[in-house]
């Protein structure tokens, strides 16, 4: 059974995506798994059962926070306030996003799994996410697996490396529009110091920061990224949107090389401007790469999911400072360009001012 990634920049659509393919009688669709362990060696080691269930499931003090403070964003579906776990305890990482995307009964999930995976052995860690997948695609009589995680475009080579016989499915969106939503969210200022950090410290990322590393990062910076209390007080820090720009622009281009080296059957690309102009044309593409049927029933009820007045994240700025941010994501707009004409599709215009 080889996985399909939905790979993307982030703020594009990719909830969308995720939600239209759970209404899909044939598709399992994990929401957010790898965005929940990102920061936990997702992807090192050979663990056993017990170790990569703790992975899955200790709390992420961050998330607790945004949930707490309420700086909750539409990726955090688990039921607050009735379901089993609170913020002030800590909700287990797996509850936020991806069991509610598989069941109106998270905690139920939760509980069948942690009587599950713990028992596992040792293997590879890949491996262990491919038991997972099995026993959710079994449990749910879903065979088609697909994994769609935010700003999961700088996860390519590693997911690549460990799961050579995926396929991906690129999603993009218009720059400004990704970079304004990109702006709002905590997760994404955060990317944002990390990769600060990482550059003040000489290292390629922020998951390579270690104590000798954040000895050389201003201690401001360093208290902000590292203390999830501090999340309120990021969220309020004026920040230029153009860095957003230049973030998903960075992200963009450094995707784009990754991407030119697959086999042109193994991926394909979309857009959130795609699936908001005609969902079922998108979605009949989007099936007929996963290979289930595109019926129109499910067509019917995944188009439902479209506002089509979301197309552009919201009023946008004044124009000058529109035209700065285009500016500073006009280079992934031509590697997006590039993209497009080696997959064989139509992007569409940016959204008029």
């Amino acid at each position: 059974m080889a996985p399909t990634f939905v790979i993307s920049t982030g703020r594009c659509g990719s909830t969308l995506v995720s939600r239209m393919l759970r209404v899909h009688p044939e598709v399992l669709s994990l929401s957010e798994l790898f965005s929940t362990v990102r920061n936990r060696g997702y992807l090192d080691g050979a663990p056993d059962g017990a170790q990569f269930w703790r992975m899955l499931s200790e709390p992420d003090p961050a998330v607790d926070v945004m949930v707490a403070e309420g700086l909750k964003v539409s990726e955090l579906i688990y039921p607050y306030g009735t379901g089993r776990f609170g913020s002030a305890e800590g909700v287990p990482a797996i509850c936020h996003m991806t069991l509610p995307m598989l069941t109106d009964d998270p905690d139920a999930l939760y509980d069948e799994l942690a009587a599950e995976v713990p028992g596992w052995s040792a293997r590879p860690i890949a491996d262990q996410y491919r038991a997972l997948f099995a026993y959710l695609a079994e449990r749910f009589d879903r065979p088609v697996v697909v994994e769609r995680s935010g700003g999961s475009l700088e996860m390519l080579p590693r997911l690549r490396e460990q799961f050579p016989e995926a396929r991906f499915v690129y999603l993009t969106r218009d720059g400004a529009d990704s970079a304004l939503s990109m702006s709002r969210h905590a997760g994404f200022r955060l990317m944002l110091l990390g990769r600060e950090a990482a550059r003040i410290a000489g290292v390629a990322s922020s998951n390579q920061l270690g104590a000798d590393q954040f000895q050389l990062v201003p201690a401001e910076l360093g208290r902000l990224l590292t203390t999830p209390s501090e999340l309120p007080n990021l969220m309020r820090r004026e920040v230029p949107v153009t860095a957003f720009g230049a973030l998903w622009s960075a992200m963009t281009c450094e995707g784009a090389d990754e991407l030119l080296r697959l086999p042109a059957e193994t991926w394909m690309m979309t857009s959130y401007e795609a699936l908001v102009a005609d969902a079922p044309a998108e979605l009949t593409r989007l099936a007929g790469f996963l290979g289930v049927p595109a019926t129109g029933a499910w067509l019917t009820e995944a188009a439902r999911l479209v506002d089509p007045g979301r197309r552009a994240t919201s009023t946008p700025p004044n124009p000058r400072l529109l035209d700065a941010l285009r500016r500073s994501c006009a280079p992934g707009t031509a590697v997006d360009a590039t993209l497009a004409a080696a997959a064989g599709f139509t992007l569409a215009p940016a959204a008029a001012p």
